[in-house]
């Protein structure tokens, strides 16, 4: 009741204070010499709390007005690109009427004598980007830029790193207008000290053609600009950190540590970084894909799609076993004019893991259900290097190219032992399966792509040319050792295999596009594509039996198979360019020709007309609209056609289905925005549809060893629908800002199980809330709570219907203390509640930290992780007929006691000296 009573107050408050009186003021903005300023930014912001309050930008004529201000003491501020911000002090009573301002007169900014005022305009709207200034922000000399995003109006950082603006993915950060180590978003964020950022640019990144030729393709991202300190450019700056500890019992663990370090060089011309990390505390290299790449090797069974097939082995969640990494990267950008650019980045990993697991799992069936116990242990131990480099060159004013290279080159060794028994439903064994396996992966990837853009003086008609050509090699030695187990009426018979395994898998794909786009009047515009791709697979497999110390070539197992999918494509297109609505409405003419000597005893050849469409409404700044409406065609793979069978899981056998036709999809979505830059509140609506005919599902059929055999059909169509509605907003009273965000989704299509189909149908719905303080220069204090629901239910087998839900809950809070003491407890709770066992698991970090010299550059800290000793490495779900519960031994407890240092070396001798003077 106390909570009620608490909320009703605050509801009450709020209401109260919303129907308080209100005044406008208006007022203008000129410059020096009497001109009108159009597109001046007015803020008025409390005097006390410094809290932007509410927001305007002038008109044609240099006019603004703020409504709806209330009673207070306020610093209305103006700014204008190119004069130096104008401040002024105004008290509004409960007298106070409507108030008509004299003009706000700017000065010009002079190059030398201007003594800059300690507050500073936090942000400035010019055209489409919103610009933030640093100064006007807390920011501590540990903090890194993901830091300062947190205290940004409108940004929001969550716990893995992930940006939203205005509710927007951000899905690039540059660096002084250039791409940092590729086009990983938060490895600038989490490593580029804050305290070297001037300025933060934040707007709808159009892609490189669409800038170059002014014609929209459709194609934007939400980016985010860093621009550096100029002071920043003229030496070098980084930071470095270790620290070491134990697990807790220590018992015969390893001792634990970790260590990472970066240091930047940025010119006029030039950026060069060097960034690099080593622990054994679980932590990835700088980006998820150089781990999931590593993981990627594993033959493993992927939920929810992907490959089928082989020896269960590690998941691939870092956060499951133990992991050892160690990493580099260098990134290097060069800009020696403002028309050519070329910059290149490389990373360099090498993990190892161990990896032990227990896994139950029920697979249900119309007339049994199958009841698995199975335990795998792996080691593995990996490296890995990649290389991206970009050129760009325009060439003059009508000319534009753009080359792309990347590859990476891996090696990947697998060591696992497995151990799999399979019950019928009354607990009688059928089979088991004991399997020894030894793996070595040597893979590579390289993609190149050219893009030319010519541009004619006719606005809106240019021609362009793309060609792109990748390449993936997968080399792969497997010894395997592994004795079957099959019961018939109580009767064991074992059967042992020996065999030498060797596999050679290649892609190669070849794209060419050409383009002509002519504009047809003012807004009317023509555009027409041909292209071609060329797809191919293949591979080589040789087995070997080893029977008494002789090898024998297994023709069963071994083989050989090519295919290749060839696409002629045509596109005609028409776009509409108007004030507020753009349209494009489009049809793609496909011809597809599947080839394959060893699959087809002809090519087979199918013929496609793909409409698309397109609808963008932009009624004003702050609010959007977006219907899409795309067709596409996926030409089955040659493992869904002509697997060779992979005997490394001997459970489960994959056949092929040469019959197979491309799946046919339709998919629409609506996506509606609004963003209120007066108090960076933001409503984003989004919803999706798909329709897929001729849907490729992998039908089961279970013998009676309860071997499981998964062969691909098309079976019927699928269809789905998902949506998701995300609210934010800040509540200046008592200086919280949260974000409601909720998603959910149907989907329908057919089984096959045991030779009988079934209609299921899956929803889902994930409700999630995050709050969190706004002034964080004491306080950073961040929480939320999700809630996740599933159901699959099934037409006929309604004994297969379930449903599971759970729930996550956390805070994270810092507590500063004189700009000296860091206190940072971390707290996450997963509660299962349809589950028997394991259904909770409380997660609770600590650590304390403390900044040593004048400038606060040197650190120690004390952390401590899972306190609670409950990292179990806990995966549960059902996907359709399977319900899994997986546990993997993995780092608990531990302690560590660490510490940081920054540096640098920056401007001209009185700098160095001044900072020097500091640290004594």
């Amino acid at each position: 009741m106390k909570k009620l009573g608490l909320f009703i107050l605050l509801a009450i408050g709020f209401a109260t204070g919303s129907l308080a009186q209100t005044i406008s003021i208006k007022g203008s903005v000129r410059s020096f010499e009497g001109d009108s300023l159009t597109g001046a930014s007015v803020m008025l912001i409390g005097a006390q709390d410094s809290i932007l309050k509410t927001y305007s930008i002038t008109n044609k004529k240099g006019d603004f007005t703020l409504s709806g201000v209330k009673v207070g003491d306020y610093v209305l501020k103006a700014s204008f690109f190119g004069y130096l911000p104008f401040e002024q002090g105004i008290s509004i009573t409960a007298e106070s009427k409507d108030m008509e301002l004299n003009p706000l007169v700017l000065q010009p900014k002079m190059l030398d004598g201007v003594v800059v005022d300690a507050n500073y305009v936090p942000l400035q709207i010019k055209g489409d980007t919103i610009e933030y200034d640093s100064r006007a922000f807390e920011v501590k000399e540990h903090d890194v830029v993901e830091d300062l995003l947190k205290q940004l109006p409108g940004v929001e950082v969550a716990e893995d790193g992930g940006i939203k603006v205005q509710g927007k993915d951000v899905q690039q950060v540059l660096v002084d207008g250039e791409k940092f180590f590729g086009d990983d978003a938060t490895i600038a964020t989490k490593n580029l000290p804050a305290n070297s950022v001037a300025k933060v640019q934040v707007f709808d990144k159009k892609s490189e053609s669409s800038e170059f030729t002014g014609v929209d393709d459709g194609s934007e991202s939400t980016t985010i600009n860093i621009k550096l300190k100029d002071s920043h450019k003229k030496g070098y700056f980084g930071n470095i950190a270790t620290a070491g500890g134990t697990q807790l019992p220590v018992n015969n663990n390893p001792p634990r540590y970790e260590a990472k370090g970066n240091i930047f060089m940025f010119k006029k011309k030039w950026q060069v970084s060097l960034i690099g990390m080593s622990n054994n505390v679980n932590q990835t290299g700088f980006t998820y894909s150089d781990y999931s790449n590593f993981m990627g090797g594993a033959q493993t069974m992927r939920r929810g799609g992907g490959d089928l097939g082989g020896l269960s082995l590690s998941n691939g969640d870092p956060d499951d076993g133990f992991l050892n990494t160690n990493a580099t990267g260098v990134n290097i950008s060069y800009k020696p004019s403002k028309k050519t650019t070329f910059s290149s980045s490389f990373f360099f990993n090498k993990f190892d893991k161990t990896f032990n697991k227990s896994l139950y799992r029920e697979t249900y069936f119309t007339d049994s259900t199958l009841i698995t116990d199975e335990s795998a242990d792996q080691n593995s131990n990996s490296y890995n290097g990649r290389a991206d480099i970009l050129f760009e060159k325009k060439i003059d004013s009508t000319h534009m190219l753009t080359v792309k290279l990347n590859g990476n080159v891996g090696q990947t060794i697998y060591d696992n032992a497995n151990l799999t028994d399979n019950f019928t439903d009354d607990n009688q064994l059928v089979s088991a399966f004991n399997t020894g396996l030894n793996q070595t992966d040597f893979n590579y990837t390289f993609t190149g792509s050219a893009d030319y853009r010519k541009k004619f003086l006719k606005d809106g008609r240019y021609t362009g040319i793309d060609v792109s050509y990748d390449r993936t090699n997968k080399d792969l030695t497997t010894y395997l050792d592994y004795l079957n187990t099959l019961v018939t009426n109580g009767v064991s018979v074992e059967t042992a295999t020996s065999q030498d395994q060797l596999s050679i898998q290649t892609t190669d794909n070849f794209n060419a596009l050409w383009t002509w786009s002519e504009p047809l009047s003012l807004r009317h515009l023509m555009q027409v594509d041909l292209s071609v791709d060329r797809n191919g697979e293949s591979r080589n497999r040789t087995v070997y039996d080893n029977v008494s110390d002789q090898q024998t070539l297994n023709t069963i197992l071994s083989g050989d198979g090519a295919y290749h999918r060839m696409h002629y494509n045509g596109e005609l297109r028409h776009k509409y360019f108007g004030k507020k609505i753009n349209t494009t409405i489009g049809a793609q003419y496909k011809y597809l020709n599947l080839a394959g000597v060893d699959l087809f005893t002809a090519p087979r050849e199918f013929h496609y007309i793909l409409p698309s469409a397109r609808f963008e409404w932009d009624p004003n700044k702050k609010t959007n609209m977006r219907l899409r409406y795309s067709t596409s065609i996926t030409a089955p793979t040659l493992n869904q056609l002509q697997p060779l069978q992979d005997n490394t899981n001997p459970s489960q056998v994959i056949l092929g289905n040469t019959s197979l036709s491309p799946e046919y999809k339709h998919t629409v979505n609506l996506r509606m925005m609004n963003f209120n830059q007066f108090n960076f509140s933001f409503f984003m609506f989004n919803i999706s549809g798909g329709y897929t005919q001729n849907n490729i599902i992998y039908s089961q059929q279970v013998n009676e060893y309860y071997i499981t055999e998964l062969v691909p059909e098309n079976i019927g169509d699928e269809k789905s629908l998902n949506a998701f509605v995300m609210y934010g907003t800040s509540i200046h009273p008592i200086k919280t800002k949260f974000r409601l965000h909720t998603n959910g989704g149907v989907s329908n299509g057919l089984v096959n199980l045991n030779g009988l189909q079934d209609a299921y149908t899956t929803y889902t719905f994930s409700p999630s809330l995050t709050i969190e303080n706004i002034g964080k220069k004491v306080m950073d204090l961040r929480g939320g709570v999700a809630y996740n629901y599933s159901k699959n239910t099934y037409k006929d087998n309604q004994s297969f219907n379930n449903d599971y839900q759970n729930v996550n809950y956390y805070l994270n809070f810092t507590f500063n203390i004189k700009d000296r003491w860091e206190i940072n407890p971390k707290y996450q709770h997963y509660f299962y509640p349809d589950f028997a066992t394991n259904n909770q698991v409380m997660l609770l970090d600590f650590t304390v930290a403390c900044n040593f010299l004048k400038s606060r550059k040197l650190q120690v800290y004390a952390t401590a992780k899972d306190l609670l000793n409950q990292n179990t490495g806990l995966n549960q779900y059902y996907l359709q007929n399977i319900y899994e519960r997986e546990v993997t031994q993995t780092l608990g407890r531990y302690v560590m006691l660490g510490v940081k240092y920054s540096f640098q070396n920056l401007g001209d001798k009185g700098d160095k000296a001044e900072e020097k003077k500091k640290d004594q």
